[in-house]
C-alpha cells in the first residue's frame, strides 16, 4: 500500500497497476504450506488478479464515469467487511468492483446510487449514498444495516457472495463541486456553512461531505491561492430511535475530535439508555437554532436525509424558521 498525505479518513491505498496472488502476499493458510494450499491460492486469487489487471484497458465509460443515471450497470461485489468497531455497531461495508480498474464512478460529491437485484422472483432495489470519495479507483463501497432495519435489499445482500453480480446506477441527489481556489458550489451558489439534519441510516451523505469538505480545506491549505473558509462550516443533527441505530457514530466522533473547529454534531435518541447525556426527543426548532447555523444566510445550505416522515417534518421546520427551498435539499425528492 501507498500512504496518501492530508487524508481525512484512510490514509492508506492499494498501489496502482500493482497486482499479485499466492504466497507473495501472505497466503490466507497461516502456517499451513501444503502445495495444494499454494495452488489454490494462485488458481482462486490469480483469476481474480488476472481478471482486474485485464481491465485496466477498460476504455468503456472510462472518461465519463462507469455509472450513468440513464442506464443500469453490472458491477461485481468485491468483498464484505465488518464495521463495527470503525464505523458503529451493526454495519457492514459492501465494495463492489467497476469495470475498469482504474476507472471512477462519475458521481457528483452528494449523489447517491440506486441497487437492484432479483431473489426468489421478487425485483429488490435499495438507494445508497457511497462512503467511497468519487475520486477512488475502481471500486465503489457503500454501508449499510444488516438487520430488518436496512430494508428488504438486505436479504439480496445478505445471500450474495464476492464474485456475484448485480445492477447498479447513478441517481440524483446534491451533485456539489468542489473548486480549487474558488470554494464550494451548488447550482451556481457558494456554500460556506453546512446544516445537517440525518434520521437513523440517512447519515450516510453527511458523512461523504464532510469527508470531501475536510480534505478540501487541507487542500486549500497548502494551494497557493487559498479561498476563505469559515469555522464551524459543518453542523450536524443526528437523530435516532436507539443508540444501536447510530451508525457511523465512531466516524463521527473521530471528525469531531480531528477537526473540532470545522465539524460539530449532536445525536438525539428517542430511546437513550441509561447514562445518555446527549439529546432526547424529536428534533425540534429550537434544536436547530442552537445546533444548526442560524439565522438564515444565502451562503448556507441544509441537508436532510432518513425516512420520509422524518425529512417532510424538517422541511416544515426549516420553512417556519424562515429558510427558503432554495437553501435546503432533502434526499426523497430524488427518489
Amino acid at each position: 500500500q501507498e500512504i496518501i498525505p492530508g487524508k481525512v479518513v484512510g490514509s492508506h491505498r492499494h498501489i496502482r497497476r500493482l497486482f499479485a496472488a499466492g504466497e507473495v502476499t501472505g497466503g490466507v493458510h497461516g502456517n499451513n504450506r501444503l502445495g495444494g494450499n499454494s495452488l489454490l491460492e494462485c488458481v482462486v486469487f490469480g483469476r481474480i488478479a488476472g481478471f482486474r489487471a485485464a481491465a485496466l484497458n477498460q476504455r468503456e465509460g472510462f472518461d465519463s464515469g462507469c455509472l450513468k443515471e440513464e442506464e443500469w450497470t453490472l458491477v461485481d461485489l468485491r468483498e464484505v467487511r465488518n464495521t463495527d468497531d470503525k464505523y458503529g455497531r451493526n454495519t457492514r461495508e459492501y465494495r463492489f468492483n467497476l469495470n475498469g480498474s482504474l476507472q471512477k464512478t462519475g458521481l457528483k460529491v452528494g449523489q447517491f446510487i440506486a441497487i437492484r437485484g432479483e431473489m426468489d422472483g421478487e425485483m429488490l432495489t435499495g438507494y445508497y449514498s457511497p462512503i467511497t470519495r468519487p475520486d477512488d479507483e475502481g471500486v465503489i463501497g457503500i454501508l449499510c444495516r444488516p438487520d430488518y432495519k436496512g430494508g428488504p435489499i438486505v436479504k439480496l445482500l445478505q445471500y450474495i457472495r464476492p464474485g456475484s453480480y448485480i445492477e447498479m446506477k447513478a441517481m440524483g441527489g446534491l451533485k456539489l463541486e468542489f473548486l480549487p481556489s474558488q470554494g464550494v458550489f451548488w447550482k451556481g451558489r457558494r456554500i460556506r456553512k453546512f446544516g445537517f439534519l440525518a434520521g437513523g441510516t440517512g447519515v450516510s451523505p453527511m458523512l461523504q461531505i464532510s469527508r470531501e469538505y475536510l480534505n478540501f480545506l487541507n487542500m486549500n491549505k497548502a494551494s497557493k491561492e487559498p479561498v476563505d473558509v469559515q469555522p464551524n462550516a459543518l453542523n450536524m443533527l443526528y437523530a435516532a430511535e436507539e443508540e444501536n441505530d447510530l451508525a457511523f457514530l465512531k466516524a463521527l466522533e473521530n471528525l469531531e475530535s480531528d477537526y473540532p473547529l470545522d465539524f460539530k454534531f449532536y445525536p438525539l435518541l428517542n430511546q437513550p439508555p441509561m447514562g445518555w447525556t446527549e439529546g432526547i426527543g424529536f428534533v425540534t426548532e429550537t434544536h436547530i437554532k442552537a445546533h444548526l447555523p442560524y439565522p438564515p444566510c444565502d451562503d448556507q445550505l441544509f441537508v436532510i436525509c432518513g425516512p420520509q416522515i422524518f425529512e417532510s417534518i424538517m422541511c416544515k421546520h426549516l420553512q417556519s424558521l424562515g429558510y427558503s427551498q432554495e437553501w435546503y435539499y432533502a434526499y426523497s425528492k430524488d427518489v
